[in-house]
């Protein structure tokens, strides 16, 4: 029998960044176990060749004034979704609808349940921690309507959900320790298309150590320039000739004079192909502390066959790349030495690395998944 499916994602699929690129995977698994449906996202033409070929593109135009968006922040309503999709589920049917993050369903599991449709919910991080990390700077009269009914959309999605989907069993965990009753499971995360196979070089060598990812939100520079100050000496005790490339989007002032006072340290702003820069390095570190979730920026370094370094928080979605001894993880000073010192006695095939990262996260590895994971649990 042939199902359809809705699609919610507030994620603009034709960016280039963690969380379209983690949207974009989601989509494309899921695409493959319905004979039609409808995928509403933000963004405009550029998304279409993002789009599986079974599914309508519907873009999402808000027509609300300024003044509109602020009466409805405090109503509960900190999306444009809300009328758009109560207002097309009641001239359209669908047999699963999928809310991809849950600010993209803010009020909406229940009227979505009300229609007869199963609802399934990816959860991108726990929200909690992603909040608290990354709203200091926005103004009170916003923020705190945004906080609250931001956590409540969480808490309706979890509750009225048939099935909860996360990045990794630590999120998964910790849903469970407040909806013991819910469905909550963890699928992953994935690439929305084939991997190419790459033809791995020789490189020249040395210690090249890279770090990559947007440089201009706080969850992201504090944690790199705290990396410099308080890590990077402690590498360059072990080497002193290694160097440090940090490279992605709009690095901020402050990490870039931070970046200047330190030895052996450069920049490499808004690469045009963030593999060209990551290939030229011999590690990959992701020292991010913060948030929850999968850190996507690690799959630069998987890409290109380079082993990892990374706070014990980015390892979390990792395991399986941990236990083929091509992560170590580290949480202070003496255990990142430590962590440093296997790194570097490691041999590492960059092949083995590579073939590591597709046995997880191919669009073929979440198909999979996915599989049993709706049959498992009667979806389809």
């Amino acid at each position: 029998m042939s199902k359809k499916l809705l699609y919610i994602t507030h994620h603009q699929l034709d960016q280039n960044n963690g969380g379209a690129n983690a949207s974009k995977g989601f989509l494309h698994c899921m695409a493959k176990f319905f004979t039609e449906g409808t995928v509403m996202c933000h963004s405009m033409d550029k998304a279409k060749p993002y789009i599986p070929e079974n599914m309508v593109f519907m873009p999402l135009v808000d027509h609300r004034t300024k003044v509109r968006k602020m009466v409805d922040m405090y109503r509960g309503v900190i999306n444009a979704y809300y009328y758009f999709v109560r207002e097309h589920l009641r001239n359209h049917h669908y047999d699963v609808v999928v809310i991809d993050h849950t600010f993209s369903g803010a009020g909406l599991p229940a009227f979505i349940k009300s229609t007869g449709a199963k609802l399934i919910t990816i959860h991108h991080n726990v929200e909690r921690d992603y909040l608290r990390d990354n709203n200091k700077e926005k103004p009170l009269l916003y923020r705190w309507p945004f906080l609250h009914f931001s956590k409540k959309a969480e808490r309706d999605c979890l509750r009225y959900s048939d099935l909860n989907l996360t990045v990794t069993e630590h999120d998964a965990k910790v849903f469970r320790s407040w909806f013991p009753e819910s469905r909550i499971l963890h699928w992953g995360i994935f690439e929305h298309r084939a991997i190419e196979e790459p033809l791995f070089k020789e490189k020249t060598p040395g210690q090249v150590f890279i770090i990559s990812g947007s440089l201009y939100f706080r969850q992201s520079t504090l944690p790199v320039m705290d990396f410099v100050k308080r890590y990077w000496p402690l590498v360059l005790q072990s080497c002193p000739e290694a160097r440090l490339i940090i490279t992605g989007r709009n690095p901020s002032e402050e990490l870039k004079a931070v970046c200047e006072k330190a030895e052996r340290v450069s920049i490499v702003p808004n690469p045009e192909h963030m593999a060209d820069v990551v290939r030229q390095g011999n590690y990959y570190i992701c020292p991010i502390y913060a948030g929850s979730g999968l850190k996507l920026r690690i799959f630069d370094g998987l890409k290109q066959g380079l082993p990892v370094i990374c706070h014990e928080v980015a390892a979390n979605g990792y395991e399986r790349v941990a236990e083929r001894g091509f992560l170590f993880d580290y949480h202070d000073e003496q255990t990142f030495q430590e962590a440093l010192g296997r790194l570097l006695s490691a041999e590492v095939s960059p092949n083995a690395v590579f073939q590591a990262f597709k046995d997880s996260f191919s669009l073929q590895a979440g198909v999979t998944r996915l599989s049993s994971i709706l049959h498992q649990t009667h979806i389809l």
